[in-house]
């Protein structure tokens, strides 16, 4: 018996994503753009300082709009979201990734998960390329409604865009990734479950905690561990590698 192959073809929403990167990118744009020339206004007509002075000014003020920036594409963000999550607020479970019929109940969890992924994904990056790495926490609490306590440090790593609880003086290592979904296969089912990290954890490179993962205090994830879905450690134990991760006699 010839055994059938059933073709699925997946269809990116290019259009929309397209948009809501250009209209997130623009917005605050032209909100920095507007407050540049009402300083160029000022100086030049109530002020008018002298060109040397002038040209001092401006490095200054274009590091401060760089901020401006980054804090009003955080906040346009944040309010886009906000609506979305009035009509389809994030839900944690497993989900059928139902990609022909994104209008049943399903469908719309995982078109408006899929967007506030992607909107949150710009300011999260910009941040971390920044000279203010500190507003990638900013950005993951505001859009991501993701709960981070103090002094939670991404070292160049893949922060969790949401459904994320992070206790104080955890450190993440480059290259070291949270993640609160998990696909199984491109077409299964979708698992989107909060990954807890408890205070003091540390992730080495190249760690990765999936959806429903949890640390106890002190944990220490050493490089290339993975901690799968539903992952849970040892009592009495705090270090930890593998894959899974399996606590170190």
């Amino acid at each position: 018996m010839k055994q059938q192959i059933e073709k699925k073809n997946v269809e990116l929403p290019i259009l929309e994503f397209f948009a809501i990167n250009f209209i997130c990118f623009l917005v605050p744009f032209y909100i920095c753009m507007g407050a540049f020339l009402l300083f160029e206004y000022i100086i030049i007509f109530f002020f008018s300082l002298s060109c040397i002075i002038h040209i001092l000014l401006i490095p200054f003020l274009l590091f401060f709009l760089y901020y401006a920036y980054i804090l009003i594409l955080i906040e346009f963000s944040y309010y886009w979201v906000k609506i979305w999550n009035k009509s389809h607020p994030p839900k944690q479970g497993i989900f059928q990734r139902n990609l022909d019929n994104l209008n049943n109940k399903e469908g719309k969890i995982l078109k408006y998960y899929h967007r506030r992924g992607f909107i949150i994904k710009f300011p999260v990056w910009l941040s971390s390329k920044s000279p203010f790495p500190w507003l990638v926490n900013r950005a993951l609490r505001r859009i991501g409604h993701n709960e981070l306590s103090e002094n939670v440090i991404f070292c160049d790593s893949f922060a969790g865009l949401e459904f994320t609880k992070i206790n104080e003086n955890v450190f993440l290592y480059p290259t070291a990734a949270i993640s609160s979904h998990a696909v199984n296969t491109i077409f299964g089912k979708i698992s989107m479950m909060e990954v807890y990290l408890e205070k003091n954890t540390t992730f080495y490179p190249c760690v990765i905690a999936g959806p429903n993962a949890k640390t106890e205090k002190n944990y220490t994830i050493y490089p290339l561990s993975v901690l799968h879905k539903n992952w849970r450690g040892k009592a009495n134990k705090e270090i930890y590698s593998g894959s899974p991760a399996k606590p170190l006699e």
